[in-house]
């Protein structure tokens, strides 16, 4: 996508702070599937949906898949598609249209589409957004900064907050965005029939990066290792007491078996986990090849550690050393770019087993 700014602006002042409207983010961009075509695909057991409504001031939600007479409405509703950058070779470049972010932060392309009049009504997101207009208008109202301790409407399944004076209001047409940072109240209120693409950017919870990377250190952490108590061990203590030095040695005895045997590879492995409707399918837009040029699969995620004269390597979140001259080929294949399969084979053969063991690797469809 094209930023108004720098990126290094957008990187120092906007991102995770505050929201940014992007005229002409891709210009021309027209949706490259009919409102038709998504509906198709929200008939299908195997993608996520939902079907968000409003009648008569009272909001309902229904989960897929559809049958062909869901969509006969006449109130203001709403179709959700989740991972559509899996299911259609046009939507999944559009993770590649980032690349002034780090593209292990990609979660998915969620396209939904509304009729006149329509939204799924004021709330807020946990993670990063950009809103890319594909059909017809969609104007978004932009409101305060909410948290846990925002009230919210619950009901219905839906997580809506109170509706609120807008502090900004941007009318978005076919190929301009909006970026939406975390906890920031946004409402889309469908302006005609449209389709609006969501482009998801992951955020790991902290929880999750605790549990992970002490899980981590736990594997590797001898269990006859135990606490000194060095200087905390003095005489005239106060019978019982647990005093802030005892606490202070502990807790520095924790921090530092962490930072001796943390390995650092739990970041990578849960940066490029599945979720579980990902990995339970397989998606592919052309046959692998072993000759031919390939390029990454739309279902798998890959990231990469430089790690002494060796690379960590991560996929759909396993980890394996390879050699540091697999570094041009990862590096083309998280930019989105094909790669002859010969070449990464005679290069770094670990690595190329890997990828076609995990069915990573799609044949290029213009070879």
């Amino acid at each position: 996508m094209k930023l108004p700014i720098s990126a290094q602006q957008f990187l120092a002042e906007y991102w995770q702070q505050k929201p940014l409207y992007l005229p002409q983010a891709i210009p021309g961009f027209r949706s490259p599937i009919t409102p038709d075509e998504l509906a198709g695909f929200a008939l299908d057991a195997d993608i996520e949906s939902r079907l968000i409504w409003q009648d008569k001031g009272i909001w309902g939600q229904a989960n897929g898949p559809f049958i062909d007479t869901s969509f006969q409405r006449q109130d203001l509703w709403t179709l959700l598609v989740q991972q559509m950058d899996r299911w259609h070779p046009a939507i999944h470049q559009l993770r590649l249209s980032l690349s002034f972010l780090p593209n292990w932060r990609f979660d998915d392309v969620m396209v939904s589409y509304a009729v006149e009049g329509a939204g799924v009504g004021p709330h807020f997101d946990r993670y990063d957004v950009f809103l890319l207009q594909g059909l017809g208008q969609r104007e978004w109202r932009l409101g305060p900064v909410c948290d846990d301790d925002t009230p919210q409407l619950g009901g219905n399944g839906l997580n809506l907050v109170p509706e609120f004076e807008p502090e900004a209001t941007f009318l978005l047409n076919p190929g301009d965005a909006l970026y939406v940072p975390p906890g920031i109240a946004h409402w889309g209120i469908a302006r005609s029939a449209n389709m609006t693409f969501s482009v998801g950017l992951r955020a790991p919870p902290i929880a999750a990066l605790l549990a992970r990377r002490t899980d981590n250190v736990l594997e590797r952490l001898s269990s006859t290792l135990l606490l000194e108590d060095g200087a905390t061990a003095v005489l005239n203590s106060r019978p019982g007491e647990i005093t802030a030095a005892h606490l202070a040695n502990a807790r520095d005895a924790v921090a530092n078996a962490i930072d001796a045997l943390d390995d650092g590879r739990w970041l990578g492995e849960i940066l490029t986990e599945q979720t579980d409707s990902v990995a339970d399918s397989t998606v592919r837009f052309a046959t692998p090849s072993h000759t031919g040029k390939v390029r990454l699969s739309a279902d798998t995620r890959l990231a990469w550690r430089e790690h002494n004269d060796t690379l960590d390597v991560f996929i759909d979140g396993d980890c394996i050393d390879v050699s540091s001259y697999a570094l041009p080929y990862l590096m083309a294949l998280c930019s989105g770019d094909t790669i002859e399969q010969q070449a990464l084979e005679n290069a770094c053969p670990t690595l190329s087993e890997a990828l076609y063991e995990c069915q990573a690797l799609v044949a290029d469809p213009e070879d």
